[in-house]
């Protein structure tokens, strides 16, 4: 609801209480929509590693849909657009439950394109209508309550993620088949259009609606000429081609590494988000404290450990051990993307917050998509071959060895990112 005056503070807790709501909703949804259950279709569907690899990076690649969100905003306002961006995207859910069908009537080919353009616009139409977020949660919170309420939101997100899943494997144990995992999408799908309606009851002012509304190409080159933002832009790309080079393997090396079941792959994505609970829980206490570049940092090395694991990783199933990584994942892509969008509040000032919320999002999504897919499925490749005739479990040792060379490159920008006053209390 667009109020055209500053909240009072009534109206931010009503406004903080429907979006917790709608986490709660998302977050039910979105773990029978989300990677895992895809990452699980595509391998029962007899994808190929370099096909795997490229559909985890859509949700990258739909970044590419983001400035329709701009365009949407300016028309009806940050809260209508991301309500309706929502039904789209879980309508576009449905092409990726109904690929099996396309596999057994017009061929494999024909299957892994409609998986492929489902989760494209799955993710695109998720970007396009979250890319006012970050300003509209900064008109919901106050500076001081914004770090903990960020992470308080995706903690519930998290944990009603963590019970989704469990029904989810629960389910598996009993049926695991291509039919049944389709069926938990168009769940997830009917879960997900709801949550909007509980985003239609969010209040905010009309500024966002009004700063959309400036031409597009004067608002990218007012925030590509920030230092700050072109250096976020950098760090961001960075921290999740990290993300996407060693999350989506890592499941794929416990499914084609150790030969788990379904039901297995997602106890240990239960474990994951048990992980993401925990660490969000720890955030919302130490979050505002720290700072965000300082709890970016802190995310990033975590994806060193991620990767040494996987190199001494045991030849064997150990269930006690293979726990550890997937925690590590946990805390790595919950504290990264939590301590880039708390550094884009500390240091991008509010009238910039629209065009460089797009600009930032647009070009990290984008480019660490490209590189990402690039990255992944070359160097699978490259490991395959060097590996060929021993087990699949090498082959994804020797490319997590390619990806900790990679990691101190990358990593060199999150370094630059310029401290503020936040990061050194």
């Amino acid at each position: 609801m667009i109020l055209n005056r500053e909240l009072d503070r009534n109206e931010k807790r009503t406004s903080q209480r429907n979006y917790l709501i709608y986490s709660v909703l998302n977050g039910l949804s979105y773990m029978c929509l989300g990677e895992t259950i895809i990452l699980l279709l595509a391998i029962n569907m007899g994808c190929s590693d370099t096909m795997i690899a490229i559909l985890s990076n859509m949700i990258f690649l739909g970044y590419l849909l983001l400035p329709l969100g701009k365009t949407m905003t300016a028309r009806v306002g940050a809260v209508a657009s991301q309500a309706n961006f929502w039904v789209l995207r879980n309508i576009a859910a449905l092409l990726v439950a109904f690929s099996p069908l396309a596999n057994m009537f017009f061929g494999h080919t024909a299957a892994v394109m409609i998986m492929l353009a489902g989760a494209f616009f799955f993710y695109g139409f998720r970007a396009a209508g979250v890319v006012m977020g970050q300003p509209l949660l900064g008109e919901i919170t106050s500076p001081e309550e914004r770090g903990r309420f960020i992470s308080v939101s995706s903690s519930i997100f998290y944990i009603f993620g963590f019970v989704s899943l469990g029904l989810i494997s629960t389910v598996l144990k009993f049926n695991s088949t291509t039919a049944m995992l389709s069926g938990i999408i168009i769940t997830g799908t009917v879960m997900g259009i709801i949550s909007s309606g509980f985003v239609r009851r969010i209040h905010e002012t009309g500024e966002i609606m009004h700063n959309a509304r400036r031409p597009i190409m004067a608002s990218v080159l007012e925030a590509c000429r920030s230092r700050v933002i072109r250096r976020l832009i950098l760090a961001g790309i960075c921290g999740y081609l990290g993300t996407v080079m060693l999350m989506p393997i890592s499941m794929l090396t416990l499914k084609k590494g150790y030969g788990v079941s379904d039901f297995t792959a997602l106890l240990f994505s239960l474990i994951q988000f048990a992980g993401c609970i925990i660490t969000g829980r720890l955030l919302s206490v130490k979050a505002d404290r720290l700072g965000g570049r300082k709890v970016t940092l802190a995310g990033f090395y975590g994806l060193y450990l991620l990767a040494i694991f996987w190199i001494a990783a045991p030849a064997e199933f150990c269930w006690y051990l293979l726990i550890i990584p997937f925690l590590l994942c946990s805390c790595g892509q919950l504290v990264i993307v939590n301590g880039l969008m708390q550094y884009f509040l500390e240091t991008v000032p509010k009238e910039q917050q629209i065009a460089g919320s797009m600009v930032i999002s647009v070009g990290q999504g984008t480019i660490a998509g490209i590189l990402g897919s690039i990255f992944s499925a070359s160097l699978l490749k490259v490991a395959a071959i060097i590996n060929q005739g021993k087990a699949p479990l090498e082959t994804y040792r020797m490319y997590f060895i390619f990806t900790l060379l990679i990691l101190p490159i990358v990593g060199f920008f999150i370094h630059r990112l310029p401290r503020t006053t936040a990061t050194e209390k």
